[in-house]
């Protein structure tokens, strides 16, 4: 499998260290395993050696590609690309991107948000509203209501091991009136969120993400001090 290591460069890194009261993850230069045309992948070994965390995500249908944790701020993590495309997220919640055509700017109301709870509290029937702001076409105040629909106790296999998880499914009615179902995968005796697909807009493709640092230091692999 083709795995090519990449560093950003000094400009990319400049304006990121810029944003105000943003907190450096780590000070060395961050590596990012990225694959051009196929999916990318960590062996325990490379994560276990790995100074940042990592994610993996899937847009739509483009490979899946290795992101890493840049920073840490307000209680949201910032997971960057090889390419410089970045993905904000809010308890495992996608609130905001940069890099791609149509960017998530804001969303409101998220202190809502049931995910912001303890995973055992996250239970069936929860609902709350939210709008957002989107940089093209002048898209400002979007609606989306939120329910979760369904708490079920399924494993989840990642890195060789299957994991005993809390799998909450979720459904999203959009202003347009189309609807989605988001999905998000809890390990149950840590509470860590390990996977979840999810649809912020309807004109977005689906995005597949994979904590797997997280899952790798449950099973021991990366070091504690995971960012939940």
């Amino acid at each position: 499998m083709l795995r090519t290591a990449v560093f950003f460069s000094l400009t990319a890194m400049l304006v990121l260290s810029g944003c105000s009261s943003t907190v450096r993850t780590y000070t060395d230069t961050l590596k990012l395993a990225f694959s051009q045309g196929e999916d990318a992948f960590l062996t325990r070994a490379e994560l276990a050696e790995r100074k940042a965390d990592a994610l993996y995500a899937k847009v739509g249908n483009k490979p899946i590609a290795v992101l890493g944790l840049a920073f840490l701020e307000h209680n949201q993590q910032k997971w960057i690309s090889a390419d410089e495309a970045m993905l904000v997220i809010e308890k495992g919640r996608v609130v905001k991107t940069t890099g791609f055509s149509n960017n998530l700017m804001f969303q409101s109301n998220r202190a809502q948000d049931p995910l912001k709870q303890a995973m055992v509290k996250i239970n069936q029937g929860q609902q709350w509203t939210s709008h957002s702001d989107w940089s093209e076409n002048n898209e400002t105040g979007y609606q989306s209501n939120y329910e979760i629909i369904q708490v079920e106790v399924t494993s989840l296999e990642l890195l060789e091991h299957s994991f005993q998880t809390k799998l909450v499914t979720e459904q999203v009615t959009f202003a347009d009136g189309t609807t989605a179902i988001n999905l998000f995968w809890y390990d149950l005796s840590s509470g860590y969120l390990l996977k979840t697909k999810q649809t912020i807009a309807p004109f977005w493709p689906e995005l597949e993400l994979t904590f797997i640092s997280s899952a790798g230091r449950l099973l021991g692999i990366r070091n504690a001090g995971n960012r939940k």
